[in-house]
C-alpha cells in the first residue's frame, strides 16, 4: 500500500470489503472515513500476484495458448483467442477459412455464455432485487426466490449447455486447447454439428427472454434508472471497440477504434500496434495495471474528455460501431421483428434502405447437386436474388442450331 494510504490508516476509519465474490478474480474494497464519516479515500485493490506475463518469458510461442487460458475461468476463450492470434502473426500464418470460421463461433458461444454468467450470477442480484431490497437477500438465492425456479433452471441449463459447446469446441468446458499457430487442431463431426445447432437455438430464445426481463424488470424501475444514469455511477469515458473495414462491430478480427463520450473518433489502428495508442499505469498498492490512452494522456481516476480513461466493453461495443453486427443489415432487421426494438437506435450509416442481398455462382458444369445447393443458399442466406454464371452445362453438351438460310445445322 502507498504511504498515502499508510497514513489514511491511522487518520481515518477503514472499512474494508474482503473479498469482492461477484467478480471473476480476487481484489477488496478499502474504504477510508474522516471525522464526519464521510469517504475521504477509497481504494479498489487486486491483491494476487498472477505472474502470467513472467513466466511465460523464455517458453515456446506456441504454447502460450495452452498457457493464458488458465489467467481466467471465465473468460478463457478470450484469452485462447488473442495468443493464437499472436502465434498466427509470428509465423506469418494465414488461416484457412474453415479454421477461421470455428474460431469465430467458437467465440461467439462463449460471448453468449459469459455473459450469461455475468448479469444471473455477477448482476442480477443487483439488477433485479433492485436497491433497495434487503442486502442479505441480494444474492442468488434471493434471485431464485424473485424470478421463480423455472427461470432459474433455464439459466442453469444456458450454462450447462454452453461449457458443453465450449467442450466440442475446446476439448474440454474450462480451459481450452484446440487453436494452433495458422489454424485448429479439432473440427466438429456432423452430430457435434446438429448439438451445437441445438444449442445455439436454445440460446438465441433464452437471449430474446433475458432482454424482455432486463426491459420489464430493470429499466421499467425508474429509482433504479435514475441511479444509475446519475452521480457517481455515470462515467463519460472514452470507448474501445473491434469493427470491420466499415466500422461495423466484429468479434474476432479488425481494427480497434476509440471515439469519445461525444462519439468522435479518436484513433483507429491495427491491435498490432497496440503499444503506440495504449499505455499502462501502474500503482503501489494493487497489482492491476490501469491502461489510459497515450493521445489524451493519465490524469487520473477521473472521467471526462481530458481523461485518458476508457472502457473496452459490451457497453462501448455499440458506441464504437455503426451496426450491432457485421452481418446485419436494414433489411435483415426488417425482416426480423423480434430485433427492431432491439438494434433499431443502430441502424445508422449502414447504407440505402432498399439495400438487397445478392447471392453469385459460377461454373456448375450441369451438376444437380452444385444447382440445388445453389437455390438452397437463397433460403440459408436471406438472398433477395439469385444469378447463376459462368459454365452452366459443362462440356458435355453441344448446343445444336438449324439455319434457315442455308437449311444447315
Amino acid at each position: 500500500m502507498s504511504t498515502v494510504a499508510s497514513e489514511a490508516t491511522k487518520a481515518y476509519r477503514r472499512v474494508s470489503v474482503d473479498p469482492i465474490t461477484r467478480l471473476e478474480g480476487h481484489g477488496k474494497i478499502d474504504i477510508f472515513l474522516d471525522q464526519e464519516g464521510e469517504v475521504a479515500e477509497c481504494y479498489f485493490q487486486v491483491p494476487e500476484l498472477r505472474g502470467f506475463e513472467k513466466f511465460c518469458e523464455g517458453r515456446p510461442v506456441e504454447e502460450m495458448p495452452r498457457i493464458t487460458p488458465r489467467i481466467c475461468g471465465v473468460c478463457p476463450e478470450a484469452h485462447l483467442m488473442a495468443s493464437a492470434k499472436a502465434c498466427d502473426a509470428v509465423y506469418k500464418a494465414e488461416l484457412p477459412l474453415t479454421a477461421r470460421l470455428l474460431r469465430e463461433l467458437q467465440y461467439n458461444i462463449f460471448y453468449v455464455t459469459d455473459h450469461a454468467t455475468h448479469f444471473y450470477a455477477l448482476a442480477a442480484p443487483d439488477f433485479v432485487l433492485g436497491p433497495t431490497s434487503d442486502p442479505a437477500t441480494r444474492n442468488l438465492l434471493g434471485l431464485v426466490a424473485k424470478v421463480g425456479p423455472a427461470i432459474a433452471g433455464q439459466v442453469l441449463q444456458c450454462r450447462a449447455w454452453g461449457h458443453e459447446a465450449a467442450a466440442i469446441f475446446g476439448g474440454k468446458p474450462v480451459n481450452p486447447v484446440n487453436a494452433i499457430p495458422g489454424g485448429m487442431s479439432k473440427g466438429i463431426n456432423a452430430e457435434e454439428r446438429a448439438r451445437l445447432e441445438e444449442i445455439c437455438r436454445f440460446m438465441v430464445e433464452f437471449g430474446k427472454f433475458t432482454l424482455k426481463l432486463f426491459h420489464d424488470v430493470v429499466l421499467s424501475n425508474k429509482e433504479y434508472v435514475d441511479l444509475i444514469l446519475n452521480g457517481p455511477y455515470l462515467h463519460r469515458t472514452y470507448s474501445m471497440g473491434l469493427v470491420d473495414e466499415k466500422n461495423r462491430v466484429n468479434y474476432y478480427d479488425g481494427w480497434v477504434r476509440v471515439v469519445d463520450p461525444d462519439g468522435k473518433e479518436l484513433c483507429r489502428y491495427a491491435p498490432h500496434e497496440y503499444t503506440q495508442h495504449v499505455a499502462e499505469r501502474v500503482e503501489p498498492w494493487s497489482y492491476l495495471k490501469f491502461p489510459y490512452l497515450k493521445a489524451v494522456g493519465w490524469k487520473g481516476f477521473v472521467d471526462g474528455k481530458d481523461s485518458g480513461v476508457y472502457r473496452a466493453t459490451p457497453q462501448s461495443r455499440p458506441v464504437t460501431s455503426f451496426t450491432p453486427c457485421r452481418w446485419f443489415s436494414l433489411d435483415f432487421i426488417r425482416r426480423r421483428p423480434e430485433l427492431q426494438s432491439t438494434f433499431g437506435n443502430f441502424q445508422t450509416e449502414v447504407g440505402p434502405d432498399d439495400m438487397k442481398r445478392i447471392f453469385f455462382s459460377t461454373d456448375i458444369h450441369g451438376s444437380d447437386v452444385c444447382f440445388r445447393k445453389f437455390l438452397s443458399c437463397a433460403k440459408h442466406l436471406q438472398a433477395d436474388a439469385l444469378i447463376l454464371g459462368g459454365d452452366l452445362t459443362g462440356k458435355m453438351v453441344v448446343p445444336i442450331v438449324y439455319d434457315e438460310t442455308s437449311g444447315m445445322y
